[in-house]
């Protein structure tokens, strides 16, 4: 009768736990009095509990309890708040990188660094070993690694090459943050894995969506929109997509630009697991594009005849892909294969003529990795790339001006041909582990149809661990790069052009102190042959040069609330005996981030770099037939920028609601005047010059909402 009673008065609580800000559900442990259940992967509990009143509390790891009242029977909803804010780490990688030299960027633990304006790959050009380049000078969003030129290595998008990294102008990456999952760069010494590079190669890997529910977000700054979107299919299946677009062209120009430069660019991607997870395909549609109008030369150095009929530059330039990629686990072997098509377009114009370069390729990328014995490894893949280049340039006359954008229409040479090679690429690397040292010999066969030739590229590297706190690394290499088609283009006038050769060594120590604080010195040089080097409207030629610098790097961190980060890079490069254009003999990056309480971040960075190398005029001719004058260049390289220095900083207030994150942020950049230069121009009869500054402080405002 006791027991008829009790089920008699006995009622039922039901509910779900979710996570505050997403929505996402939570598996945790609800408790009410001396009864607890966990909930289900979906969120989902149930409570048998007497009738009347109750206090219900939800609890997680890694998540503050919350308590609810509740009336049984009844429902009771727990939207449960991280225990402690996600922590802003700025540089960490989350495994033991691949190659000797590395720096990873994680996208969930960048996008509070300061200076990113809402783009976290822009800490790129922050890492060591890159060159520090003045906001908006010509150089701007250029990657010049350790020494190298930025087309001396190659950047990557989920394992397909593509043909750049950065918008022009203005200087955001080609893909959206919110599905960036981890950049990794290799500076140099990597292993044979990567090819056709003597610079650095830098790899992204966009996120893999989570299939449990619709996740979306919008975001606006002063520079650009964007939106992005993740929905679930099926069971094992997701599809993301995201696009961007600045707006700063809808407004008309200015004093340099008739119309404003505008990018856009976009990202769908469709995953499918299946398998228990051992299989996995990915489906991606990306691609980017850039295009402005601008006066041909400098106005600040027109007088009023040559302003009003100065002549203007339209460009434009956009790539597309399509990708396929299959990851796989069959038994002790994990393999990759990317397989894409990608088409980038050139497209440059005045009133009398212009250039149109289109590149087309495939390329296909194979690596696998087999685990021989706990203690060996072995890894091997190949590339291969087809490539059509169709080029043809209508103007008669040399423009020096456009040269970086358009070369064709910098040669003053009419062109209209089709150029093609295949190129490719296989590797083997052995991984062999005892005790505290971990050895990988490898070597690397690359050939190229357009060259004509096979070169062969052995690569070594090592670590050991001499105590607990202590690790010791390093590596040696060969390395090649074989000319692009268009400087084998008869335009170019120089069809023997070999491939480009480096010998590249680095040797580094780690030292972590107290699980805190981590230490870091390296050592690296490089020396190198046959690089192509080519200025506007000149024939590629083939030089010498040698590159090496010793960068110190430390990092602390208190886990979910503060991160600081430095490093200081002493260096040369020179070429054929000359400053290379991106020589910076001394760097000092810092940067800080803070959560300093509950929804709100601040960081500061600071950067210091020498200024970057250019060649003087020394002297003119005047040319009696056409009433101009003709520049005397001094020596190659021989005169200095002054040094560049940035402070960048950055607020952030984060708004948890139930299904829904609001972020409002605000970031500021400041150059002092005297640090601001961006350029050289001269006067008419080159008896007078000045510098070209950028602008000293640039405000920023944005606002981002994520479901």
């Amino acid at each position: 009768m006791i027991l008829l009673v009790g089920l008699a008065s006995a009622a039922e609580v039901t509910g779900t736990v979710r996570e505050r800000g997403t929505g996402d559900p939570l598996v945790a442990t609800v408790t009410a009095g001396d009864v607890a259940v966990q909930s289900a992967a979906d969120g989902s509990f149930r409570l048998d509990l007497a009738e009347g009143a109750w206090t219900l509390e939800a609890f997680g790891p890694q998540y503050a309890p919350q308590a609810v009242e509740v009336t049984a029977p009844g429902t009771a909803e727990f939207f449960l708040v991280p225990s402690v804010a996600e922590a802003t780490i700025v540089v960490e990688a989350r495994r033991e990188p691949p190659h000797v030299s590395a720096q990873v960027l994680d996208r969930e633990r960048v996008e509070k660094a300061p200076g990113n304006f809402d783009d976290p790959v822009r800490l790129v050009q922050s890492l060591p070993g890159v060159a520090a380049t003045p906001e908006y000078s010509p150089t701007a969003g250029a990657v010049a690694i350790r020494g190298a030129a930025p087309q001396e290595s190659r950047f990557y998008l989920d394992g397909v090459e593509i043909p750049y990294l950065y918008h022009f102008h203005e200087y955001s990456s080609v893909f959206h943050t919110r599905l960036l999952d981890e950049l990794a760069l290799y500076p140099s010494t990597f292993g044979p894995s990567y090819g056709n590079a003597i610079g650095g190669a830098v790899e992204a890997s966009s996120r893999q969506p989570e299939p449990t529910r619709l996740h979306g977000g919008v975001a606006l700054n002063f520079v650009m929109g964007s939106a992005y979107v993740t929905i679930p299919v099926g069971e094992r299946g997701a599809l993301s997509a995201s696009a961007r677009r600045s707006y700063h062209d809808l407004k008309g120009g200015n004093d340099q630009y008739t119309v404003w430069p505008r990018f856009f660019d976009y990202l769908t991607r469709y995953d499918q697991d299946w398998g228990e997870g051992s299989h996995h395909l990915a489906v991606t549609a990306f691609g980017a594009g850039d295009a402005y109008t601008r006066f041909v030369g400098d106005t600040a150095t027109f007088d009023p005849l040559e302003a009003e009929n100065a002549d203007e530059f339209s460009f434009d330039r956009s790539f597309h892909a399509i990708s396929i990629r299959e990851t796989d686990e069959v038994g002790d072997a994990q393999l990759r294969t990317s397989v894409a098509v990608v088409q980038d377009r050139w497209l440059g114009e005045v009133t009398d003529g212009g250039q149109d370069r289109l590149q087309r390729y495939i390329w296909l990328r194979h690596d696998a990795r087999i685990d021989l014995t706990d203690a060996v490894t072995l890894a091997v893949g190949g590339t291969l790339k087809p490539e059509q280049v169709t080029q043809t340039n209508t103007l008669e006359r040399a423009v020096d001006e456009i040269g970086d954008e358009a070369p064709l229409m910098a040669t003053g040479v009419l062109l209209g041909e089709r150029l093609g090679r295949v190129a490719g690429g296989a590797y083997a690397e052995g991984r062999f582990e005892r005790g505290r040292w971990l050895v990988r010999p490898g070597v690397r066969l690359d050939a190229d149809s357009a060259v004509g030739a096979l070169v062969v590229d052995p690569r070594l590297s090592a670590r050991v661990a001499l105590s607990d706190d202590v690790r010791l690394r390093g590596a040696v290499g060969q390395y090649s790069q074989a000319p692009e088609l268009w400087e084998l283009a008869s335009a170019a006038g120089n069809r023997d052009l070999p491939y480009g050769r480096s010998d590249q060594g680095a040797i580094g120590v780690d030292w972590a102190v107290l699980g805190r604080l981590e230490l870091g010195a390296e050592l690296w040089g490089k020396s190198m042959r046959d690089v192509v080097v080519r200025e506007p409207g000149q024939t590629p030629e083939a030089v010498d040069g040698t590159a090496w610098g010793v960068e110190l790097t430390t990092r602390y961190r208190l886990r979910d609330l503060f991160f600081a980060w430095g490093s200081v890079t002493v260096g040369r490069a020179m070429r054929d005996g000359a400053p290379f254009d991106f020589d910076q003999p001394l760097s000092v990056n810092l940067v800080a981030s803070w959560d300093f309480r509950p929804g709100w971040n601040a960081g500061v960075r600071y950067r210091y770099a020498s200024g970057l190398p250019y060649t003087p005029v020394d002297d003119s001719i005047y040319l009696g037939d056409t009433d101009t004058y003709e520049a005397v260049a001094g020596e190659p390289n021989s005169a200095r920028l002054p040094a560049y220095q940035k402070v960048d900083v950055h607020l952030e207030r984060t708004f948890l609601l139930r299904k829904w994150t609001v972020s409002g942020y605000a970031e500021g950049w400041y150059v002092p005047a005297a640090n601001n230069a961006m350029y050289v121009v001269y006067s008419y009869d080159y008896s007078q010059s000045a510098l070209v500054s950028g602008p000293s402080f640039l405000p920023l405002l944005g606002i981002r909402v994520d479901l």
